[in-house]
């Protein structure tokens, strides 16, 4: 194999990786001198005849984590923007067969799981940028613990599992507000008889219908009187919107509600009852109970970001099923970020033409640069037209839950600024200036210098530009057209709001001549300009303005604080930042004691795209927090310091720790109007890791906002052995029920599977799972034949390796636990 030096850090090097089915290939590891974490190299492989000139092309790829400028004597890696970074190699440098090319880079931080590490590779020809070669994602080589920490982290993982093993089993998820229990069951078997109320039966049809679907060979009887049905579903009067009754006794099953809502919901607390895979079977037991329900809150969000990684309409409308089925009943949708504009606005075509365009030849200005793993390969139709989106609309209204737009201003808005940019120079050229300037949202001679959260430096809307406004004010008449055309009114938009980059706005010369108009010292003050301005708008079209906490606070020269002057606006903030340890634990409350309207939506616990553990192999970021379920189902919205114990990262916190918090007050509590999870799509690059994120978490966010407070959850009274025994009974109900029940659901599901604890003890090694309901299965050394774990613990040889992980009826593995005796 051939070697042509190219310096210290980048050279050719023959490594026997073996051949790929690709014509090249990828492979990244850690340095393996690296002592920081946060250097690390990239393989690229020639496996074809045909030789690579390397000195036409750049590499192109995508980072999560920030890259530091790097030069050497034959390559520089350079900063594209965003998270694009491109590799430019100064001499020919010719890759023939079988040569690979070794390359050495930097981070700020260190990238801990495997989802951080870069992705989106592509070559494109400098003569020719029409010229590019998709290059497959790396083969990721997870850097390698020591023996004693890799045998500790499986023995406390195993530790953990054993607190909650062997309990009573929930038996309705969400838990309802009252529930009841006697001895026996009954049994609801093929043939049995049911009645409707008509009017709630024609609310509920298309619901109706298809958990008809489940009964298809059951030779259901309808009858026309409650008293002589088995199953009787009545209106009543006098129970709230949303509430109902259930009862299950020797006469059979009674659900009552006064509106077609309450009757839906207690509907899905029936079916929650009913076993996994029950339509194969002859008849079903039911406990005898006696409910009554309601929900804690009146927002049970999801919120889901189609911009980064864009997911379809049948995507949503399967999530819009699950969220439904579990009492959610807000589905926020981000369509809009950085690096993406995802729904059709007829009137302004740019928006999806350029904004929903992502492609290696952005710079002609045919599209927007690749992002997140995108690469060379550009998607069709990579946004919600406009007749899918009134069917999404449609869809969810059926099923009682409301779809909230989020227009994302003025940070994270790069995807629409640059396609009205677009469409300005479009019309420019075209003769159409007064037109071409209409929308448009930046100031061609802005020098301010910033970097985003996400590292852009270009992704803002001018605050002193009309075209802003006029542009806010155009997407939310065709927003409210599309929601008016679907039959259903558009009652709250979010406008965003979140991190706005420090040093946004202050090298525009337009914006200094607003500050001087307006009397401003500091550009901090144009952001409180801002919002009173965008929240003028919506207030004339009768839209409730929603958005990120910032949107209720301001900035008087140390840092963002409550603004108070904006409580009585009426405005709907999410609340994100609690991260443990980042000082802004307290803020949802603070918030709501202040009078501002506030939705719940903690980082640390619901942030969906955050990983489950330290485990490399676990995919998501880390920022916020490490959460497993047991975290998640932590949260405690109205007593969130009762029960937290350590930082993510497992340091101890003294009782103390909190004590100079806000708590939220009986009148902040008024303004808590809910919870919400979040899951960003940074990382998020398919349907399969978005369900593995997203499931088993979301039911502990399905508990947490529908069911009621219990007598533990405050710091007076938290009771950590109660709390856990609770925890028991939940995860027993998911893993036992509702995860099999989600194989099939609304077309299936592609949950995470719970990870397998190990612990030597009595000369034996022991195996646990997360969570119950998935059998654990090992194999030994270089066996591929998987056996059932003994549930007496396995004896080893000393040397001897297994494999552990927990499968699923398809036989799906889980995580794999490695441990060598």
């Amino acid at each position: 194999m051939k070697k042509i030096g190219l310096s210290l850090s980048a050279y050719l090097v023959a490594l026997s990786i073996g051949y790929a089915q690709q014509p090249y290939s990828l492979s990244w590891r850690v340095s393996p001198n690296d002592t920081t974490g946060k250097q690390f190299d990239i393989v690229l492989k020639n496996n074809q005849n045909e030789a690579l000139d390397l000195g036409t092309y750049d590499l192109w790829f995508n980072s999560n984590y920030h890259l530091k400028k790097q030069e050497q004597a034959k390559y520089k890696i350079s900063d594209e923007n965003g998270n694009l970074y491109r590799v430019n190699f100064k001499e020919a440098i010719r890759l023939t067969n079988r040569d690979s090319l070794l390359l050495t880079y930097k981070t700020d931080f260190p990238i801990t799981h495997t989802s951080i590490s870069p992705n989106g590779f592509y070559l494109q020809s400098r003569k020719d940028p029409s010229q590019v070669i998709a290059l497959p994602n790396p083969e990721i080589a997870a850097p390698q613990l020591s023996a004693e920490k890799h045998v500790k982290m499986l023995a406390d993982l195993y530790d953990k599992n054993a607190l909650f093993q062997g309990t009573n089993t929930q038996l309705i998820l969400p838990t309802p507000q009252s529930l009841t229990t006697s001895a026996g069951q009954y049994e609801l078997k093929k043939g049995f008889s049911y009645y409707i109320d008509a009017t709630i039966a024609q609310e509920l049809s298309t619901v109706l219908n298809e958990v008809a679907q489940d009964f298809s060979t059951w030779s259901l009887k309808n009858v026309d009187q409650p008293n002589n049905a088995q199953l009787a579903i009545e209106k009543v009067e006098g129970l709230a919107e949303d509430a109902y009754q259930l009862s299950v006794d020797a006469k059979g099953v009674r659900l009552q509600a006064s509106h077609a809502k309450g009757a839906f919901y207690g509907l899905q607390s029936l079916l929650s009852l009913f076993p996994p895979n029950f339509q194969a079977s002859q008849s079903i037991s039911l406990p005898i109970v006696q409910v009554k329900d309601a929900p804690r809150y009146a927002y049970r969000g999801l919120m889901l970001d189609i911009s980064r990684n864009f997911k379809d309409l049948q995507t949503l409308k399967k999530y819009v099923d699950v969220m439904a089925r579990y009492k959610l009943n807000k589905l926020h949708l981000h369509f809009i970020d950085d690096e993406g504009w995802r729904l059709e606005i007829p009137s302004l075509p740019e928006l999806t033409a350029i904004g929903a365009n992502r492609t290696p030849q952005y710079a002609d200005g045919s599209g927007i640069q690749p992002s997140y793993g995108s690469g060379a390969t550009v998607k069709e139709k990579q946004y919600l037209s406009k007749e899918e989106f009134k069917e999404l609309l449609r869809y969810a209204n059926e099923r009682f839950v409301t779809v909230i737009p989020e227009v994302e201003t003025p940070g994270h808005a790069r995807a629409a600024v640059k396609a009205m940019e677009a469409r300005y120079h479009r019309l420019l050229k075209a003769g159409q200036k007064e037109e071409a300037e209409r929308f448009l949202m930046n100031d061609f001679q802005d020098t301010s210098t910033y970097y985003s959260a996400q590292f852009w430096q270009d992704n803002v809307m001018n605050p002193a530009m009309p075209g802003t406004y006029r542009f806010i004010a155009h997407i939310m008449d065709e927003i409210k057209a599309i929601y008016a055309e679907a039959g259903i009114p558009l009652k709250v938009i979010s406008i965003g709001g979140d991190e706005l980059p420090t040093g946004s706005w202050e090298g525009s010369p337009l914006v200094q001549a607003l500050m001087k108009e307006q009397g401003y010292s500091s550009v901090h003050e144009v952001w409180t300009y801002y919002i009173d301005r965008v929240h003028k708008i919506l207030k004339e079209k009768e839209l409730t303005m929603a958005g990120w906490e910032e949107v209720g606070m301001v900035n008087r020269g140390k840092g963002m604080e409550v603004n108070e002057a904006f409580a009585d606006r009426g405005f709907l903030l999410d609340v994100w930042n609690n991260t443990i340890g980042g000082g802004q634990e307290d803020l949802a409350y603070k918030l709501a004691n202040a009078g501002h309207n506030t939705v719940f939506v903690s980082a640390s616990n619901f942030y969906f795209d955050m990983a489950w553990d330290n485990r490399f192999e676990e995919p998501g970021l880390t920022w916020a927090s490490k959460t497993d379920l047991y975290h998640a189902y932590s949260l405690l919205p109205e007593s969130y310091f009762a029960n937290i114990e350590y930082t993510d990262r497992g340091k101890p916190l003294g009782k103390k720790h909190f004590e100079d918090k806000t708590r939220l007050t009986a009148a902040g509590a008024k303004h808590l109007k809910g919870l919400k999870g979040a899951l960003w799509a940074e990382t998020v690059l398919d349907n399969d890791a978005m369900d593995y994120m997203i499931f088993p978490r979301f039911f502990a966010l399905a508990e947490r906002a529908w069911a009621p407070a219990s007598e533990w959850e405050s710091e007076a009274n938290f009771d950590k052995k109660a709390f856990d025994q609770t925890y028991a009974g939940f995860i027993d109900k998911i893993g036992k029920q509702e995860l099999p029940k989600l194989r099939s659901f609304a077309g299936g599901f592609h949950y995470r599977l719970p990870a397998v604890g190990l612990k030597a003890k009595d000369g034996k090694v022991w195996a646990n799972a997360e969570y119950p309901g998935f059998p654990i299965h090992y194999t030994a050394g270089s066996d591929t034949n998987a056996k059932p774990f003994p549930a007496g613990g396995l004896s080893l040889k000393a040397g001897e390796k297994i494999q552990v992980f927990t499968i699923d009826v398809d036989g799906r593995k889980g995580r794999v636990s490695h441990y060598t005796k």
